[in-house]
């Protein structure tokens, strides 16, 4: 890649490194030192930060830094193991940015209750070519605006409307993997949130839960193959993961008031999501 289009490259502000780990129960981790800033963005579960001195418990939601130099040790909770997206940066702009941020070895961790800048991790990660170390100008950009966000946090996206984005990514995601086995631990992933948080803001925002969402959009798609006359009802209950017809049938009677052979004879009578 040419230096002009390696974010790595520049003096003023650029991207060393980026990952993702899933960290398993009972690993420490005894942190070498760096010669550049490193930020630590916890996706889901929990963790202990030990840095300078102080104790830290970070969960889901939170990010926390660690300045060149400094050795601190971190650690998954040992029932519910955080999984974490990490960058490093450098330049002769990062300890500024930093600064202006508010955050420093003193203050070393920072909560995104907004749930938004996970996205910038997610950029920059993303932004990484199959070179290790190597960034787009992609990257570049992403790093800004993570500073320019936690820098105004008066200016951030507000509270509701990132949890309607959250919930509606979480609806996409259940829109298009009904037909399987999806557990709400997996919608919750698939957002990078938590399932406790994800069905707090459903609520919140509408009045409903993400189980009841995946529900409505099961019975919603059996009530359309059952009214084509294409399949029997234990192909349907199938089509739809539920793999025994019988808990289909009485999930189906209980959404809509009738059986689903009742509901073929009698297609007025269906009510759409209640």
């Amino acid at each position: 890649m040419e230096t002009v289009l390696d974010s790595s490259k520049y003096l003023e502000l650029s991207i060393r490194e980026a990952g993702r780990e899933v960290c398993v129960p009972g690993k420490a981790t005894a942190f070498t030192p760096k010669s550049y800033h490193l930020f630590h963005y916890v996706v889901s579960g929990r963790g202990h930060l030990s840095y300078n001195g102080n104790e830290y418990d970070i969960k889901a939601g939170e990010f926390f830094y660690i300045a060149p130099g400094d050795q601190p040790t971190y650690r998954p909770d040992p029932k519910d193991p955080w999984s974490y997206e990490w960058i490093g940066v450098s330049g002769s702009n990062a300890s500024r940015l930093i600064h202006l941020a508010g955050i420093s070895s003193e203050h070393p961790v920072v909560s995104d209750k907004a749930r938004d800048i996970k996205r910038y991790f997610d950029g920059i990660y993303a932004s990484q070519s199959q070179e290790k170390g190597v960034f787009s100008l992609e990257a570049l950009s992403y790093a800004y605006g993570l500073f320019a966000r936690i820098s105004h946090p008066e200016k951030a996206e507000g509270h509701t409307s990132a949890k309607k984005a959250h919930i509606a990514a979480a609806k996409e995601f259940i829109e298009n993997n009904y037909a399987f086995a999806i557990t709400m631990d997996d919608v919750a992933k698939s957002v990078g949130v938590s399932p406790n948080y994800l069905s707090n803001i459903f609520k919140e925002i509408e009045d409903s839960s993400p189980k009841r969402f995946l529900i409505e959009t099961r019975m919603e798609k059996a009530a359309l193959l059952i009214l084509s006359g294409q399949y029997r009802v234990k192909e349907v209950a199938s089509m739809v993961s539920y793999p025994n017809q019988l808990h289909f049938s009485a999930a189906f009677h209980k959404y809509f008031g009738i059986s689903p052979s009742e509901y073929k004879k009698n297609p007025i009578q269906k009510v759409g999501r209640n």
